[in-house]
Order: structure tokens, then C-alpha cells, then sequence
């Protein structure tokens, strides 16, 4: 007889512990010392909205020399969040993971609501990559004192889960559009990408 597969809700950690996007990076920090883990859920209403590892916090608000007590969770957190349903199966949670290389993924119930989080190492029983991000920065052109243009940065964006640069802009569009209640232009002249790999930002082309 053929074994059935096991569906992600086996296999999950839960409950998952959770934060939400006004958080202060500090408290992010010590509530992953606290409980033992290196990623948590961003979550708004008990539905997933995104995540932050202990890794993001290292290149995005650290290595940037950011105020950890005023730099937020939502500030830096990675939007367009890769999950499964905990009623999909141990191979399909698998295969996302290996797609966007992913150390964990967040599992949702059909309503969207945080069930709890699988992890690659659990699956596979070693330590996988890291997953990588591509970095979205909205600016706009001002003119300095001497009449120089230059650029300043407006807000910034982390997207992961994107098959390309031009799918990660398109999610932080949405992203800042939904947000901001009006056209993207409106609150930028334009938009550069930035693709993190192994802890060292690279420029797409």
C-alpha cells in the first residue's frame, strides 16, 4: 500500500510567534534572543503581511547604521511573502523552498491567517541557503542649494519570492500604491533595484 503523504500541518512549528509592522527593530531582536528563532511573521489582523529574519536585520538595518529603535519591523521586512496552505502537502512546501531558496516558510490556512512555520532543515534535516531578496528603492530628484540634481531615497522595499528584478518592482508598486492610496508616481521619479546575495547587495542590470 502506498504511504500517504503528509500534509505541511504535520510537520509545522506552531504556533508561530508573531509581530507586527510598528514593532521597533530592538524588540524584534530580543523576542528572537527570547523565544530562539531567527525569523518572525509580520502580521496585521492575524493575516500574514510579512516576514523578518535575523539575517535582515543584520543587512538592512545594522549595516545601513540605522536606529534600532526607530527603524521598524514594516521598514525593512521582505513583502511578497512565499507560503503554503497547512492542507498542502510536505512535497509542495519542499519544492517552493527549493525554488526561492528558502530556509523556512510561513504556512497560512485558506482564510490567510498565520497557521505556523515549516522549515527546510526540518524537511531535509540540514541547514539550507540563504534565501535571497531583492532590494527596491523608490526616489525622487531634488535640486541642492548649487542647483545640483540628486537623488533622494523615499522609501525602500525588500522582495522576496520574485523570478525576476522586473517582478520585484512590480510588487513594490502594488505594495506602495496599496499603502500610499494613489500612483506610485506621485510619490517617486523612479525606482532602483538592488538583488542581495550571500550578504552582498548586487546591482541588477
Amino acid at each position: 500500500m502506498t504511504e500517504a503523504a503528509m500534509n505541511v500541518s504535520e510537520v509545522m512549528k506552531e504556533p508561530a510567534e508573531v509581530i507586527t509592522p510598528d514593532t521597533p527593530i530592538i524588540e524584534v531582536s530580543r523576542k528572537m534572543r527570547t523565544v530562539g528563532v531567527g525569523i518572525l511573521p509580520v502580521v496585521v489582523d492575524s493575516r500574514l503581511t510579512g516576514v523578518i529574519t535575523d539575517r535582515d536585520i543584520v543587512l538592512r538595518v545594522v549595516a545601513e547604521g540605522l536606529d534600532g529603535e526607530k527603524t521598524l519591523a514594516g521598514d525593512v521586512m521582505s513583502h511578497e511573502v512565499v507560503c503554503c496552505f497547512e492542507d498542502e502537502t510536505e512535497a509542495h512546501a519542499h519544492a517552493l523552498m527549493e525554488k526561492y531558496e528558502l530556509q523556512r516558510l510561513p504556512v497560512i490556512d485558506r482564510k490567510h491567517r498565520l497557521c505556523g512555520i515549516v522549515t527546510l532543515a526540518k524537511l531535509e534535516g540540514h541547514a539550507p541557503p540563504h534565501r535571497t531578496a531583492v532590494k527596491v528603492t523608490f526616489h525622487k530628484e531634488k535640486t541642492d542649494s548649487h542647483g545640483m540634481p540628486h537623488r533622494v531615497a523615499v522609501k525602500t522595499l525588500y522582495i522576496t519570492g520574485a523570478d525576476s528584478p522586473q517582478d520585484a518592482e512590480a510588487a513594490a508598486v502594488r505594495h506602495i500604491e496599496q499603502k500610499e492610496r494613489t500612483a506610485w508616481t506621485n510619490v517617486a521619479t523612479g525606482m532602483e533595484t538592488v538583488k542581495e546575495t550571500d550578504g552582498i547587495p548586487k546591482q541588477q542590470p
